[in-house]
């Protein structure tokens, strides 16, 4: 017993040094040049911005006005045109899209069940292909994915345009922030999103590439067509795996940013981190063995991409050494309290300090529209930790998923 508990001890310190570790990594490692990219190798002109709309009547009710008058605002750089993409709704967004069907630069594709509501992967890919009998130029086409929620800008599509223009990348991935920070459950995401997301982004493309990541993803026509969707829970990640193995390279831009809503109900958030969990096993288990066998994939992305996609699986074994450590040190503390007291709000102070410090250096980093208030710095550093512990289930329930075959897909629920 004595040497299982040792062995538990050493594998939650472990679990520690390295979390802290890689949080210094990121505070403390090298930028990544944002602007300008070099000179002018290509010329875009045209964007389609792909909208995935299954029951998004009140967001798009109030973003569609706002997208149409974007188009002119974006005339001078790009031609921008909408594809909304009707995942059989049946809440009044099917006969709302249909009023602008007929606009010249709005497309609607309305799908339809049994071939519809099957994921955002096949949802995407069936726009696309409506896109290729187009005959559209694939060195002057530009693909985007936004949310139905998201308030792109003028100024947001010009960089991810700059991006494009002045690099030799075939996917720009853009930083996203969450704006409904009345609730604790997003301010939380928004630290997730905006601030160690960006920054694990930055670090990938220092190392060769970075991935696609949701909301706010940008690729080359010609990638597109090369690589494709498919109906993996994690659609985002799956398309540039393929991309990587294809020769497709992404960069992140972390000077602008693109808003969506946050999860706020904490069923619903486990419903969506446990379907990414169970896409990323699918990654896993489909393109590990084939990216670390890779000629074309760099050997530091191979350890990125690799690092990304064993999370999970090292969280399914740290976890309870973690919280088995935790307790063995509260009644260590019943012999010797004041050690144990000094260890715990010793693991505590160093992990409020590297929250603060990610804080701090992607504040410096990134351009944010707005600063940080003090109340959401707080509840950042403070909570955080309680946020993580929270979300440990997560695994475990992609894993039983997995276990008894379910592969069904979930659209995430927004209020």
């Amino acid at each position: 017993m004595k040497l299982f508990i040792d062995i538990v001890l050493i594998l939650g310190g472990c679990s520690f040094v390295f979390d802290l570790f890689w949080m210094l990594y990121l505070t403390f490692s090298g930028n990544v040049k944002q602007d300008p990219y070099g000179k002018r190798c290509h010329n875009f002109k045209t964007l389609f911005l792909l909208i995935p709309a299954m029951n998004e009547y009140q967001a798009l009710r109030k973003n569609i006005p706002k997208l149409i008058a974007l188009q002119k605002q974006c005339e001078n750089f790009i031609k921008l045109k909408l594809v909304f993409i009707d995942d059989d709704s049946s809440d009044g967004t099917s006969s709302l899209l249909q009023k602008y069907a007929y606009h010249p630069d709005i497309i609607v594709i309305h799908r339809i069940k049994p071939n519809a509501q099957l994921g955002k992967g096949p949802a995407l890919q069936d726009a696309a292909n409506h896109i290729f009998k187009m005959n559209y130029s694939i060195d002057e086409t530009i693909i985007g994915v936004v949310d139905a929620d998201s308030h792109p800008s003028k100024k947001y599509l010009q960089q991810v345009v700059h991006a494009f223009d002045h690099s030799n990348y075939d996917l720009v991935q853009t930083r996203v922030n969450i704006y409904n920070l009345n609730h604790n459950i997003a301010v939380m995401q928004n630290f997730e999103f905006s601030i160690y997301n960006s920054l694990l982004q930055m670090a990938r493309t220092s190392w060769g590439s970075s991935l696609a990541s949701g909301n706010g993803q940008f690729m080359t026509l010609k990638m597109t067509k090369d690589v494709g969707w498919s109906s993996s829970l994690l659609e985002d990640c799956e398309f540039s795996l393929k991309g990587l193995l294809k020769g497709y390279h992404g960069t992140f831009l972390n000077t602008v940013s693109i808003a969506q809503q946050g999860v706020i109900h904490y069923k619903k958030l486990i419903r969506q981190r446990t379907r990414w969990c169970q896409g990323g096993f699918q990654c896993l288990n489909n393109y590990g063995i084939r990216i670390v066998r890779s000629n074309s994939v760099p050997t530091m992305v191979k350890t990125f991409v690799m690092f990304f996609l064993l999370i999970p699986v090292f969280s399914i074994i740290i976890t309870p050494a973690a919280a088995i450590s935790l307790i063995a040190l509260l009644i260590y503390a019943r012999t010797n309290p004041w050690l144990s007291i000094s260890i715990i709000v010793g693991l505590l102070l160093v992990q409020y300090l590297s929250n603060s410090l990610l804080i701090i250096k992607q504040w410096r980093e990134a351009k944010f529209d707005a600063p940080i208030s003090f109340s959401i710095l707080i509840k950042i550093i403070f909570l955080l930790d309680i946020y993580r512990w929270s979300l440990a289930i997560v695994p475990y329930k992609a894993l039983g998923r997995i276990i008894v075959g379910n592969t069904s897909w979930s659209k995430t629920s927004h209020n």
